[in-house]
C-alpha cells in the first residue's frame, strides 16, 4: 500500500517540481499470469491467482472459463457461475474482482425473503466500500438480514401521484443503504404494503458509481437481469522464494497480502513477479508507470545551484519554526490540562454532582454502599473502555466490565444520549435506584457525574442473560424447576419496583436478555436505561413509546399510556420463551407466526397449545403446570391493560407452582394455584377484531422500522 502511494507522490511531483523530469519509455508490461496460461479473455484481464485449467489458478474458487462461443469472448468464474467485468490488483488498495449479479424483481402481495450467494470458505466478501443494496418500488420495505437474520440495516420506498425514481434513491420510488464491512451472505425480506396487485419490487447489490442506477431500479422495466458488483479478494498464505525481495508480505495466513515494492512492477503473487523493467534499471530517482508507458525520473543540473540556496534557506526556516512549535506545544498543553480540569469540574456541576451529594447525605441508607467515581477510576477499571471487556450493547448505551482498585467486578454502563433538561429528574432516580435493595434486582453502587454523559456503576454478573441460555446452543440446559424458579424471582423483583419501592418504578423494557443470571441461577433484573418513575398518586403516564420489538405492549404502543401493566405483558413474552424455546419475533415462519405472542394465542384458540411447547419441559413438568403456567400468560396478553393481572398476582401463582415442585405436592399445590387463578377472568380466545389488531399493531411496527428519516 505504502509503495503505491509513493508511486503516486512521484508522479506529482514529476508535474510540479522543476528538478525533476520524466523521460518516456516504452516497454512490455511484466507477466501477469503463470507461464503459458492465457492472460486476457475478451478485453479482461487474468492475473494470478486466477486462472483457466488446473495449473493455472492458486486454488479452486479462483478458477475461471472464458466463453468463446459467444459474439463477445466472456470471462466468467466457475464458483459461482457469474460473468467477470474486471480483475484488480490492489486497485484503491484492496483486491477487487467485478462481477455480474442477478437483479432480483418480485411482484408478489406476499412477503418475499431472498439470499445472496453465499461467499462464506471462499476468499471473497461483498465490498462494503463501493457497493449498496437498491431496492425499486412503490408501497414496499426492506429489512436486510445477516447469517443469523439479525437485522443489519433497512429502508422503505413510496410513491406518489408522479412517481420519480433518480439516482438519490432516498425513498421516493427507491431506496438504498450500504452493507456492514466483511460481510459474506445477507438476505432480504420485503414487505408490501401497496395498493394493488401490480406493485412490484426490485432489489440489487450493485456499484453505487454505476451509470444505470436509475433503469435498473425501476421494476416496470426489464431491460437488466444482471448488474454490477464488486467483491474485494485476499489470496491467503501464497508460498513465495525466500530471494524474492521485490516485494512486501505480510499479514495473518487467511488475510496474507502483498505489494509490488516501490520502483518494481507486475503481479506481486507470481514468484518473481515483481520486476524492474530493462529500460528503468538506468533511472537514479526511480521509475513510474503511466498508463502502458514508463517514466523515468531524473535530475536537471542546470538548476542545480539556486534551488540548493533555496534548500538551505528553507531548512534554516523549518529548524526555527520546530522550536517554536515545541515551545507552543508546551503551552498548549498546560492550557489543555487546565481546560480538562475545568471541563471536569463544569459535567459535575451540570449533571447534578452537588445535588447528588446533598440528596445522598440525606440518604443515610444508601450513603455507605453509593460512590460517586471519578473519570479516571473508571478508564483506569475498563482498561480505557477496552472493546474487549464490552459486555454488550444496547440501544441506550455499551456496558463495560471493570476492576476496581479493591478488586471488586463491576459492570460500567456509557449512555449515548444525554438530556440536560432533566438533570433533577436522573439524580432523584439514582438516588432511588441506591434506596433499592432486593436480592433479584441488580445493584447499582455509584455513578461518574465528570462527563458528559453520566456513567452508572452497577454490580458485575458473571452468568449471562436468560436470554442466552434459552436460545444458545451449547449452554446448560434450564430444567423446569430452574425455570419457575427463574421466572418467580423475577417476577417478585418487578411487583417489587412497582409496588414495594418508595416510588413506583416501570421497567418499561422486560425481557430475558434484561434478566441476568448469577453463578447460582438466582435471577437480577438489570437495565433500567428507559424506566419510568411514576408519581404515587398515578396510574398511568404518557410518554414517547420505547422498549423492544416483539415484547412491546400493544397497548402501550397504540396509546402511548404507560402502566405497570405494560410490564405485565413483556414478562408474558418472557414465560413464553421459557415454555417454546422460542425467539420473540422469529423472521424465518410465515407472518402469522412471526410475532411469539401472537402464535401463542393462536395456538390456545385452536387447541394446540402442548404442540408448540418445548418437548423436554413437557417430560419434565405436569400437564396441570403446563396448564397453569398458559392461563397465566394468557392473562397477561390481555388487549386491555386492566384485565390483566398485577405483577404481584403473577408472582403469587408462580411462587405456589414452584413450592408445588419443590414439595411434591401436587394435589394441595393444584388446589392452591386453581384458588389463586380464580380470582381472575379466565382466558378467552380473541375475536376476529382483536387477531386483526395484534396483526396491524405488527404490520405499523414493521413499517415503522423501515422508514426514511
Amino acid at each position: 500500500m505504502f509503495s503505491y502511494l509513493f508511486q503516486l507522490i512521484i508522479v506529482a511531483l514529476c508535474w510540479v517540481h522543476p528538478l525533476l523530469t520524466a523521460a518516456l519509455l516504452i516497454t512490455a508490461d511484466p507477466p501477469i499470469a503463470k507461464p503459458g496460461c492465457q492472460d486476457i479473455c475478451g478485453n479482461v484481464s487474468i492475473p494470478y491467482p486466477f486462472g483457466i485449467g488446473v495449473d493455472c489458478y492458486y486454488s479452486l474458487p479462483y478458477s475461471v472459463t472464458c466463453n468463446t462461443s459467444l459474439l463477445h469472448p466472456k470471462l466468467f468464474l466457475n464458483k459461482f457461475n457469474l460473468e467477470v467485468e474486471q480483475i484488480g490488483i490492489h486497485t484503491s488498495v484492496q483486491n477487487t474482482i467485478t462481477v455480474k449479479t442477478p437483479l432480483q424483481r418480485t411482484c408478489s402481495i406476499l412477503d418475499t425473503n431472498i439470499s445472496s450467494i453465499d461467499l462464506r470458505g471462499t476468499p471473497y466478501l461483498f465490498t462494503a466500500g463501493y457497493n449498496s443494496l437498491f431496492v425499486g418500488g412503490c408501497g414496499s420495505s426492506t429489512l436486510l438480514l445477516d447469517r443469523s437474520n439479525k437485522i443489519i440495516g433497512g429502508c422503505a420506498t413510496v410513491c406518489d401521484k408522479s412517481p420519480m425514481i433518480t439516482n438519490d434513491c432516498i425513498g421516493r420510488g427507491c431506496c438504498s443503504f450500504n452493507l456492514p464491512s466483511s460481510l459474506d451472505f445477507y438476505s432480504v425480506n420485503i414487505f408490501n404494503f401497496g395498493n394493488g396487485t401490480n406493485d412490484c419490487t426490485s432489489t440489487m447489490l450493485m456499484n453505487r458509481t454505476s451509470s444505470i442506477i436509475s433503469e435498473a431500479v425501476d421494476p416496470s422495466l426489464s431491460k437488466f437481469a444482471v448488474v454490477p458488483t464488486i467483491l474485494e479478494w485476499t489470496p491467503g498464505n501464497i508460498t513465495m522464494p525466500a530471494d524474492d525481495t521485490n516485494k512486501n508480505c505480510q499479514g495473518p495466513p487467511d488475510k496474507y497480502d502483498c505489494y509490488c515494492n516501490y520502483g518494481t512492477f507486475g503481479n506481486p503473487y507470481l514468484p518473481y513477479g515483481c520486476q524492474v523493467p530493462k529500460e528503468c534499471k538506468e533511472c537514479k530517482l526511480g521509475c513510474i508507470k503511466q498508463g502502458k508507458h514508463y517514466l523515468c525520473v531524473r535530475y536537471n543540473e542546470d538548476k542545480a545551484y539556486t534551488w540548493l540556496v533555496l534548500l538551505v534557506l528553507l531548512g534554516g526556516s523549518i529548524i526555527g519554526l520546530m522550536l517554536c512549535t515545541g515551545n507552543i506545544s508546551c503551552i498548549y498543553l498546560c492550557i489543555k490540562k487546565r481546560k480538562h480540569m475545568k471541563m471536569k469540574e463544569k459535567f459535575f456541576h451540570q449533571n447534578g454532582g452537588f445535588l447528588l451529594k446533598q440528596q445522598l447525605s440525606l440518604n443515610q441508607g444508601s450513603n455507605d454502599s453509593t460512590k460517586i467515581f471519578t473519570t479516571q477510576e473508571l478508564r483506569e477499571a475498563t482498561n480505557n473502555y477496552s472493546k474487549h471487556n464490552i459486555l454488550g450493547r444496547g440501544g441506550f448505551g455499551t456496558v463495560y466490565k471493570g476492576i476496581l482498585p479493591n478488586d471488586q467486578v463491576v459492570a460500567v454502563k456509557k449512555s449515548m444520549v444525554s438530556d440536560q433538561s432533566q438533570v433533577e429528574q436522573f439524580i432523584n432516580e439514582v438516588v432511588i435506584l441506591t434506596q433499592i435493595n432486593h436480592r433479584n434486582v441488580v445493584k447499582l453502587l455509584g455513578c461518574c457525574l465528570e462527563t458528559e454523559v453520566p456513567l452508572l456503576v452497577y454490580e458485575f454478573v458473571s452468568n449471562g442473560t436468560l436470554f442466552d441460555h434459552i436460545h444458545n446452543n451449547g449452554v446448560r440446559w434450564l430444567s423446569w424447576e430452574n425455570c419457575l424458579r427463574i421466572s418467580t424471582e423475577a417476577a417478585n423483583a418487578i411487583s417489587y419496583l412497582h409496588s414495594a419501592a418508595s416510588m413506583p418504578i416501570i421497567h418499561r423494557d422486560i425481557k430475558s436478555s434484561n434478566i441476568l443470571l448469577d453463578d447460582n441461577f438466582t435471577a437480577k433484573i438489570a437495565d433500567f436505561g428507559v424506566s419510568r418513575l411514576v408519581p404515587i398518586d398515578q396510574t398511568q403516564v404518557t410518554t414517547l413509546v420505547q422498549g423492544t420489538f416483539g415484547y412491546l405492549d400493544p397497548e402501550y404502543f397504540l396509546t402511548s399510556h404507560l402502566s405497570e401493566k405494560s410490564d405485565v405483558y413483556s414478562f408474558g413474552v418472557v414465560l413464553v420463551e421459557l415454555l417454546t424455546k422460542r425467539k420473540p419475533i422469529s423472521w424465518e415462519t410465515g407472518l402469522e407466526d412471526r410475532n411469539l405472542a401472537m402464535h401463542f394465542i393462536s395456538a390456545i384458540k385452536n387447541n394446540q397449545y402442548f404442540d408448540i411447547l418445548e418437548p423436554q419441559l413437557m417430560k419434565e413438568a405436569s400437564p396441570e403446570e403446563l396448564i397453569t403456567v398458559g392461563n397465566l400468560v394468557a392473562q397477561c396478553f390481555s388487549v386491555k391493560g386492566e384485565d390483566r393481572p398485577s405483577m404481584k398476582e403473577v408472582a403469587s401463582v408462580l411462587d405456589g407452582l414452584c413450592k408445588q415442585t419443590q414439595d411434591h405436592q401436587s394435589i394441595q399445590g393444584n388446589n392452591e394455584i386453581h384458588g389463586l387463578l380464580s380470582e381472575h377472568r379466565p382466558f378467552q380466545p380473541s375475536t376476529d377484531q382483536n387477531s386483526s389488531c395484534q396483526l396491524t399493531f405488527e404490520k405499523d411496527m414493521i413499517i415503522e422500522i423501515c422508514s426514511p428519516r
